[in-house]
């Protein structure tokens, strides 16, 4: 018996597998080869359910709902460990945890272009880096997100 090489009926080489038909061709794509610009810190307005608001009127259909919750889920232990605390500043363990949570957000954005369109429009990463040890910038960055979550839901933004 010998072997077929034709990529398992799909037809052809390399090239026109699933991928190509999506209009995937392989390599870096000229956004990622782009100079990428610092994130720099800013700080979360504090009218942030205002702010989540504006972001989801134009853009709930960039992110489904599944992307979106998984963001918000990179931070839920973090909020409901510090939510139980009292001191003014973040525990060893949930600034890890939100560097961690900046490095997931960051490779997410890597891996798919609607997901870093949505993620720079809604600043999350400025916002994310300028929390620091502040318990407090930590809880009020959470609920943005929640905010965020709510407001696709509002918008009728898509599931999957």
């Amino acid at each position: 018996m010998s072997w077929n090489n034709n990529n398992y009926g799909h037809g052809g080489g390399h090239d026109q597998g699933r991928g190509a038909r999506n209009g995937y061709k392989g390599g870096r794509s000229d956004d990622q080869n782009a100079p990428q610009e610092p994130i720099v810190a800013k700080e979360l307005p504090a009218d942030y359910v205002d702010a989540a608001e504006k972001v989801m009127q134009s853009n709930y259909q960039q992110i489904t709902t599944s992307k979106l919750r998984n963001l918000l889920s990179l931070f839920v232990d973090t909020y409901n460990a510090e939510t139980l605390l009292t001191d003014d500043r973040l525990q060893p363990a949930s600034i890890n945890a939100l560097t961690m949570a900046r490095i997931r957000m960051l490779y997410e954005a890597g891996r798919d272009p609607k997901v870093k369109g949505f993620i720079k429009v809604a600043e999350l990463l400025p916002y994310l880096k300028d929390i620091g040890d502040s318990r407090e910038k930590m809880i009020n960055y959470y609920h943005y997100l929640e905010a965020l979550v709510a407001y696709h839901r509002y918008y009728g933004g898509r599931e999957n």
